[in-house]
């Protein structure tokens, strides 16, 4: 594999992994009781999956595929934990979460 080669197929993997968590942000709901201390973390880990989310964007639209490429698998990371976790909510998605049963 030549380096235009290497270069087309981590561009077409960041655009696929961008696709996947949108929609996996679309899916996910916060499962825990608003008034239980879990919450709070949820929602920081929200905010926190979201920023990084948008960075890996960022990092794609100027071209730096292989900060994308990272900031996405991290925030896709938190988000599949968390699911698995029930901390979030991925209403039975085996395509999009790794799910425990």
């Amino acid at each position: 594999m030549d380096h235009n080669d290497i270069e087309s197929d981590l561009k077409q993997r960041v655009q696929r992994y961008i696709q996947i968590e949108s929609a996996a942000l679309e899916k996910i709901t916060i499962s825990v009781p608003g008034n239980s201390m879990l919450k709070e973390f949820a929602d920081s880990a929200m905010t926190m999956i979201e920023s990084y989310f948008s960075d890996a964007k960022h990092f794609n639209d100027k071209g730096d595929l292989i900060n994308a490429f990272a900031a996405l698998n991290y925030s896709y990371g938190w988000i599949d934990s968390l699911v698995r976790l029930g901390v979030f909510d991925g209403h039975d998605d085996h395509s999009l979460f790794t799910l425990y049963r």
